[in-house]
Formats: structure tokens, sequence, C-alpha cells
């Protein structure tokens, strides 16, 4: 849980309490889970990933 606790803090770029992360409804588990389930990111056009930038979420 500290480990998740720290990803949502540094990805969202604000302090979180311990109440907040213990009750977030923020999943990173995929919604189907198959070997032809689409990927949730994916690369941009020059093959390279987005990452992560403090203060923005992207909901997917």
């Amino acid at each position: 849980m500290t480990a998740i606790f720290g990803r949502m803090a540094t990805y969202s770029g604000k302090e979180i309490t311990w109440d907040e992360a213990i009750n977030s409804n923020l999943s990173v588990m995929p919604k189907h889970f198959a070997f032809d389930a689409e990927p949730p990111t994916k690369p941009r056009p020059d093959g390279w990933y987005d990452h992560a930038v403090p203060g923005k979420t992207v909901v997917i």
C-alpha cells in the first residue's frame, strides 16, 4: 500500500492523505483480461510512450 500511496502522490503532484489513498476509486487494472485485449496505453506515432507528468491524470 505504501508503494501505491507514493505512486498516487507522485503522479498527482499533490500531498495525499492516507484516508484519500484508502478510499480512492483509482484502478490500474485492465478492464478486460485476455491475450487479445487492447492495451490501456499505446505508443505515439513516433513509437515512444507518454511518461508520467505530476498533476496530470489520464483516466483510462
